[in-house]
């Protein structure tokens, strides 16, 4: 078990967005998270990401489990290099016990696994298309943790992609990682073929 919810419950002032919420997470899970806007379903990926605190409940995740999350909205320092982002990220996450080749070998590996050309790499965030700039988040977020998460969190992945960059996700999401094990994905989406050619639950 990757992950496991129990009971937990978040209000915004007087409203209530959710209670008494259970989820247990395996590896390979492919969970979707459905429903109007307004109901609590970013809110509910940000408390698995343990960036926001459950009002009552628990979250627990099991040791040892590199998660990561791209949030719906991209967000990056102005005209900064992309493989720069990528590679600061991954020495961040290195933490103090790596060196700068280190940190260049793991970007270089995910923006090559994210289809990034010598182009797009050198080029400045603010130069991307939003399909590329949702393929840095990306980028991002796995070399924040090495390039091989046990859990992803997604929130509107397919935001801003075209229908080539969706399918792309769609492999991506639904690959095996090295060694063939399967790392979970729980998404926020309000595209249904998406949510149809992805989930498993």
């Amino acid at each position: 078990m990757l992950l496991t919810v129990q009971n937990i419950a978040k209000s915004h002032g007087l409203r209530t967005l959710f209670h008494g919420v259970c989820l247990a997470v395996e590896e390979g899970d492919r969970i979707g998270l459905i429903g109007p806007n307004g109901t609590g379903k970013s809110t509910l990926l940000r408390i698995l990401a343990r960036e926001e605190e459950p009002d009552e409940g628990s979250v627990t995740v099991a040791r040892g489990v590199r998660a990561v999350s791209v949030p719906q909205h991209d967000r990056f320092p102005h005209g900064t290099i992309a493989r720069t982002i990528v590679v600061e990220a991954a020495r961040a996450g290195l933490g103090d016990h790596t060196d700068e080749h280190e940190a260049e070998v793991v970007a270089e590996i995910v923006m090559d696994k994210l289809g990034f050309d010598a182009t797009h790499a050198a080029a400045k965030e603010s130069a991307l298309s939003g399909g590329w700039r949702k393929r840095l988040a990306f980028a991002r977020a796995l070399a924040s943790c090495g390039g091989e998460p046990d859990l992803l969190l997604l929130d509107e992945p397919t935001n801003h992609l075209d229908l080539d960059g969706i399918e792309w996700l769609e492999r991506f999401v639904g690959r095996q990682a090295a060694g063939g094990r399967s790392f979970a994905t729980v998404f926020v989406t309000h595209d249904r073929v998406f949510l149809e050619n992805v989930a498993t639950r």
